[in-house]
């Protein structure tokens, strides 16, 4: 039985098991793992009801509303950060597949890019800044393989 066979048939077993702890024991990615959890949970994510703690006063929220207004240009966050999610998972899922591994800056250029493009998508696709920042991200990964360290 492979390790992802294996790591599934836990999460069926043990539905509260944690994530992180069935991805290392099992030698798969924390994306791959999600997936298999949900999976084994009937292809949804456990909601997880909680009862919201009290917010303290925040000296600094004035502060933090414009700098999250500034970044609306990217849409709303959610829908950024579920695509974003799912490039990602499917990436893992690829290299999974196909047992590629990756340097620890090729892969965090690869979620890095992963983002960007979902903030394109979801936010304003004429926006410069998004579109260097994913040649910036490619550029460092290819320039540490060169030999030139930034």
């Amino acid at each position: 039985m492979k390790s992802s066979e294996k790591a599934y048939q836990y999460f069926l077993d043990n539905p509260g098991a944690k994530v992180s702890g069935v991805a290392k024991r099992h030698g798969l990615s924390l994306a791959y793992a999600y997936k298999l959890r949900d999976k084994a949970r009937g292809g949804k994510a456990a909601s997880i009801v909680k009862k919201p703690l009290p917010t303290p006063p925040n000296p600094n929220a004035g502060l933090v509303n414009n700098l999250l207004e500034a970044r609306s240009t990217y849409g709303a966050f959610r829908d950024t950060a579920r695509l974003a999610q799912a490039l990602k998972r499917a990436m893992a899922d690829h290299a999974q597949d196909f047992g590629t591994t990756f340097a620890d800056d090729q892969w965090e250029a690869l979620e890095m890019i992963a983002t960007k493009i979902s903030r394109i998508i979801n936010g304003d696709p004429e926006k410069e800044d998004s579109w260097d920042d994913i040649a910036g991200y490619a550029t460092l990964v290819a320039d540490r393989m060169r030999g030139v360290i930034r």
